[in-house]
């Protein structure tokens, strides 16, 4: 039996993983149609979780069955385009198959964090993919990052201080999330038009994952992003920045020592031609020490990545749209 497109339900029930089951499509696919084509636009909960719909569901379906018959995602979703464009009705074979029906994501991002934990610390790398996997296809990109990636590694570095782990695994953690990110860091297209941040880590600091998620979450938000790394010194950044002339530098700190290096950057960056480019800094030492904000010209961040991102996006539109300064 055929049904219109339109004669669905548009409610949002079904997670991802109910939409995989139904479709044939793995997660991994499907946030990829949706970022590269837009082909569904799941709705989220109020926990940043993705929900579909049944006319999502039947959409996905059809297209499905057209790359089936030989046609690429490109040419499926022109096709789409070029019907809604021409108010063509689009008629889909129903499918009785029932689906899982999850009217919220089956656990908080929270109760993944011990299992990915168990995971890394037991050097089980194909585990530890399930779980990202499984994090990636039920909530939303900075969920993942904030509630579950960050608290993981939190608690891989209090084992190692309070002797639980050895140093080898703690890096193997580290490495493994480093890893993941910036793989995703690499995922995402240049953006000529767009405003360039540079992102790094203070000198000394060795803790890059922090930074490396912000960076991540910069370039998701149409950013162009140069990622420094760890351990920078503040001359070579200052003399980079100068020469590069981006629109803003972002630093991070995990102890006072390496933010109390910060303190004679925007000095520094003032020197070169004005505008001066934006400097902003975060971590656990500006996190835990108000004092210590005090001592940094430029701008505080935040504990919550998810916050510095409106912050920056906010800061860069008050000064213009492009490149540069």
């Amino acid at each position: 039996m055929r049904k219109l497109l339109t004669d669905y339900a548009d409610d949002p029930v079904y997670n991802m993983k109910a939409v995989e089951q139904q479709t044939g499509i793995s997660a991994a696919t499907l946030r990829a149609w949706e970022r590269r084509y837009a082909l569904v636009e799941p709705k989220r909960t109020n926990s940043g979780y993705r929900l579909y719909s049944d006319r999502d569901v039947a959409l996905l379906r059809w297209a499905h069955h057209q790359m089936a018959d030989g046609l690429t995602i490109s040419r499926v979703v022109a096709m789409l385009e070029n019907m809604r464009s021409n108010n063509e009705a689009l008629y889909i074979e129903a499918d009785e198959t029932p689906i899982p029906v999850y009217r919220d994501a089956p656990t908080p991002p929270s109760e993944l964090v011990r299992p990915l934990y168990n995971a890394l610390i037991e050097l089980d790398s194909e585990r530890a993919d399930e779980i990202m996997e499984q994090a990636f296809a039920i909530y939303t990109m900075p969920t993942v990052y904030v509630e579950v990636i960050t608290p993981t590694l939190v608690e891989v570095g209090e084992a190692w201080h309070r002797g639980e782990i050895y140093i080898s695994t703690e890096h193997f953690a580290s490495t493994y999330l480093r890893g993941r990110l910036l793989a995703l860091l690499q995922a995402y297209p240049h953006r000529p038009d767009a405003h360039t941040v540079f992102v790094g880590c203070a000198p000394t600091e060795r803790h890059e994952v922090g930074a490396l998620i912000f960076a991540v979450m910069l370039r998701q938000a149409g950013l162009n992003v140069v990622y420094l790394g760890q351990d920078v010194p503040i001359n070579d950044i200052v003399q980079t920045v100068l020469q590069a002339r981006p629109s803003m530098l972002c630093l991070s700190a995990s102890t006072p020592q390496a933010a109390t290096l910060m303190t004679d950057i925007q000095n520094q960056l003032s020197q070169g031609e004005p505008p001066a480019p934006l400097f902003g800094y975060g971590g656990r030492a500006f996190d835990n020490n108000p004092d210590l904000r005090e001592r940094i010209p430029g701008y505080y961040l935040g504990a919550d990545p998810r916050d510095a991102i409106n912050l920056v996006s906010s800061l860069l539109r008050n000064r213009g749209t492009g490149e540069g300064y």
